[in-house]
């Protein structure tokens, strides 16, 4: 099979003839072709032995949400398609009997601990799985010469994936870090991408590019307000603020949903999705943020066509949000004045964009007061969503009419 991997990933290709790692942990930063030699060491596995393959993340709301697309087009490229029968959830190697399955680790928790015959765990985008999804994970696959592979790309130093499979070495693991340097097949289209993002804050650069961890600079709108643990609903809360950012070509649409309570914002749920259909819409936001069907929300004003489609179909108390003359920094002005911003751990998705949510620099390198025009779907979802409280402010949260 001709299969093309950056040099540095060859050890992990190397360790399916000559077992030697049952644990193969691919980190880094954007570019580096980690989730392609996933895909690519996920069909040589197959050929290896039967058993099931689960691939797997934190959160699966759909199979578009997984590598289900790049397995197929794996086999595609290489010409197998007659050793795979495709089906919409599942594919199978006819030649071994091996069947790659795919599924969110946050909400199938049971399922996943009585997987029969489980061989090989392939885990994208490992940098969301929570500490409580790895103590399930790990020893549950059993059968013949299991493996566990890991991809992500670090933020924090104190996140449960790094603290496992970088943290914590072992003769059994394999652990590489690759970044788009190490990709000799890096295309032209995200260098011009990383070479935007040179020129904008330098933590943000390195941590989306070189794999270092996210920092707080002095750039941070709301950082430091960040804090992130479990809360429990109950009706001190009030009802739910939600806000929704529309993406657009290669942005995130973004769905939160949050509550204020004793000048704290609480984040419960939310979620982003890059190249969400439009027909699809509708469906993802309602799995997203559940409360969006009975609560109003509110999104960008820029697709009213959107908006009138996505009311149509289950949504119907969705409305479009006011812009006014300085709306982006009365939002913010908001934001900062929160005692703190408590984000669930089953909406820690959206931590890592707050965190680097930040104001730009002048060519001096001296900070402004303008926003950045990156790393906002979230932020702008939050204002959106919190509208009546930024426009009202001062009153009480049950005093405003949403």
């Amino acid at each position: 099979m001709n299969i093309q991997t950056p040099t540095k990933l060859l050890s992990a290709f190397d360790n399916l003839s000559k077992p030697i790692y049952d644990t193969i942990v691919m980190y880094g930063g954007r570019g580096g072709a980690k989730s392609q030699a996933l895909a690519n060491l996920g069909i040589l596995e197959s050929y290896i032995d039967d058993g099931v393959i689960l691939c797997c993340r934190e959160v699966q709301k759909s199979i578009n949400d997984s590598i289900f697309s790049m397995l197929v087009g794996v086999i595609e490229r290489l010409g197998l398609l007659s050793d795979f029968e495709i089906f919409k959830h599942e594919i199978t190697n006819k030649k071994t009997g091996a069947r790659f399955i795919f599924a969110g680790l946050k909400h199938n928790v049971t399922a996943i601990k009585s997987i029969d015959r489980l061989r090989v765990v392939l885990v994208d985008e490992a940098e969301n799985v929570s500490q409580g999804s790895w103590d399930i994970l790990l020893p549950t696959p059993r059968y013949g010469n299991t493996r566990i592979y890991v991809v992500f790309n670090p933020r924090f130093e104190n996140d449960p994936t790094y603290q496992i499979f970088v943290k914590t070495p072992h003769p059994s693991k394999l652990v590489i870090k690759i970044n788009w340097q190490d990709n000799p097949w890096f295309p032209k289209s995200l260098d011009n991408v990383r070479k935007r993002d040179l020129l904008g804050d330098m933590g943000r650069y390195r941590w989306i590019w070189d794999g270092e961890f996210l920092q707080i600079s002095d750039a941070s709108i709301l950082a430091k307000k960040i804090v992130s643990y479990e809360f429990h609903l109950d009706k001190t809360f009030g009802e739910p603020f939600l806000g929704v950012d529309w993406g657009f070509s290669n942005d995130p649409t973004a769905v939160v949903e949050c509550y204020v309570k004793d000048n704290a914002l609480y984040i419960y749920h939310a979620g982003d999705k890059v190249g969400l259909e439009l027909n699809d819409t509708a469906e993802w936001l309602l799995k997203s943020a559940p409360n969006i069907a009975k609560f109003t929300s509110r999104a960008d004003n820029a697709r009213p066509e959107t908006i009138s489609k996505i009311k149509a179909e289950g949504v119907p108390l969705m409305k479009p949000c006011h812009k006014w003359r300085g709306s982006i920094e009365d939002g913010i002005a908001y934001l900062q004045g929160f005692r703190e911003i408590v984000i669930h751990p089953q909406a820690d998705g959206c931590r890592a964009e707050l965190v680097a949510y930040s104001f730009k620099k002048d060519r001096f390198g001296e900070m402004t007061a303008i926003a950045e025009d990156k790393d906002n779907h979230y932020a702008d979802a939050l204002r959106y969503a919190l509208e009546p409280l930024i426009r009202g402010r001062g009153k009480s949260v049950f005093d405003v009419v949403q």
